[in-house]
């Protein structure tokens, strides 16, 4: 697991300081997508006044660890991982208090099931693999209120 820190929201933006983004995936070539999407988010919406964090866990039970040692602002998971797949995740997380309110989008190459067991687990948006850049910065930018 590795950290990366970028810049982040000018001052109309609505997303508090510090946000902090947990992607969830274990293909590093979808996490450099990814990270590439958030970097260039902050570069472009924040403008350098806040905080843009971007960690990495490549599988549910490393990214529940995560979770329950810092807050975060937005989950992007992988549902299908070994270790903890994504649904597992997300269903533990929807099922903790602390964690139930932390806007989850699940990315996944899962057909019409996958989608649906996810939105029933809580997951707040479902993209489908293969994703488009402008998909995942027009789904972040929604989560993290700055459209």
């Amino acid at each position: 697991m590795s950290t990366e820190q970028t810049q982040s929201p000018g001052p109309s933006a609505a997303a508090p300081p510090g946000v902090r983004v947990l992607i969830v995936e274990d293909n590093p070539h979808i996490i450099e997508m990814y990270s590439y999407v958030l970097k260039k988010l902050a570069a472009n919406e924040f403008k350098g006044t806040t905080g843009l964090e971007v960690h990495f866990a490549a599988d549910g039970h490393a990214a529940l660890a995560m979770l329950t040692d810092a807050s975060f602002s937005l989950v992007m998971t992988d549902l299908y991982m070994p270790v903890m797949d994504g649904f597992q995740l997300i269903e533990k997380m929807r099922a903790t208090p602390a964690l139930a309110e932390i806007p989850v989008v699940a990315i996944s190459a899962g057909g019409t099931d996958a989608r649906e067991k996810a939105m029933k687990l809580g997951v707040n948006v479902f993209l489908k693999k293969p994703v488009r850049f402008a998909e995942v910065m027009d789904t972040v930018k929604q989560l993290l209120h700055l459209k």
